[in-house]
């Protein structure tokens, strides 16, 4: 029981980051701030793990450079769609079209074969994916092209962690602390030069977002995850992403008042089910 609480804490959290992340747009927060905010926490909090394992530690540079693809560049890239897209559209995009990139890029990197029941849910995940991309490709504007654009390269960086986090041999607080290091060092200087948007946020506003991004998305839940996965096993724990993009939409709805259209509750209903054939939280065997 224990396990399955930790599992659901997480997901219920990263559903609501998207939420928050979409708040603090409106609100004005910065892109560069938001990484800032989400990774400055977990380096902090877990400075005694990466000062074990030193800020260069025994893992091949290209693994580290790809596992940052879910540090700083992820949170920017999904701040930036999110300026115009919708949760419901964020949720499909990202979350549902990560382990579709995830097992091919582990199919070309690590040789990884692709079963018939992975194969359908790649599919399912791609029809769903189409979904939100062909009315924009037909109907939308050049700024909602660029919004598709950058919540898949979101969603490609964060497949770029999946795949060579298995490589690294870290575990997963190790990974996270390196991650939110080098993330926070990177948006530290970046943010230098550009100035930060915090400043014209009230003690209250800040102090909500510093727990939305940082504490809670970027420390509990992934200590509650790693934790999960010591308990219940790496494939189990993973199971419960399936219900990431769903919450978030309903967490927008009434949090945000957003309404997902038909089309976005379709694209949502088949990813999360071709999400779940990928991780393997529902077996088509089963109903043979």
């Amino acid at each position: 029981m224990v396990g399955l609480f930790l599992s659901l804490l997480a997901v219920v959290i990263w559903a609501g980051w998207l939420p928050a992340t979409r708040m603090a747009i409106e609100e004005g927060v910065a892109p560069l701030d938001l990484a800032l905010l989400r990774f400055a926490v977990p380096a902090v909090l877990l400075a005694p793990v990466w000062w074990r394992l030193g800020i260069l530690p025994a893992v091949p540079p290209i693994a580290l450079l790809a596992m940052m693809g879910w540090g700083a560049p992820f949170v920017i890239l999904v701040s930036m769609g999110l300026q115009s897209a919708s949760v419901a559209h964020t949720a499909a995009m990202v979350p549902c079209t990560m382990p579709l990139i995830a097992a091919v890029g582990a199919r070309l990197v690590l040789g990884e074969r692709i079963g018939p029941e992975r194969g359908f849910g790649m599919a399912l995940i791609a029809v769903a994916a189409a979904c939100v991309v062909f009315p924009v490709l037909f109907w939308g504007s050049g700024d909602a092209l660029r919004r598709m654009g950058l919540l898949l390269l979101a969603a490609t960086g964060w497949a770029a962690f999946t795949v060579a986090f298995r490589y690294s041999g870290l575990t997963g607080l190790e990974a996270t602390a390196l991650v939110s290091l080098y993330s926070t060092v990177l948006m530290l200087a970046a943010i230098a030069v550009t100035g930060s948007t915090l400043g014209g946020l009230g003690m209250g506003a800040l102090a909500f977002h510093v727990t939305a991004q940082g504490v809670l998305s970027g420390f509990v839940a992934t200590l509650a995850y790693a934790l999960a996965i010591r308990r219940l096993g790496a494939a189990t724990a993973a199971s419960f992403s399936v219900l990431v993009p769903v919450l978030a939409t309903v967490f927008a709805f009434f949090w945000l008042g957003e309404k997902p259209g038909g089309l976005d509750v379709f694209a949502l209903g088949i990813g999360s089910i071709g999400v779940a054939i990928v991780t393997g939280a529902l077996r088509l065997s089963r109903f043979r």
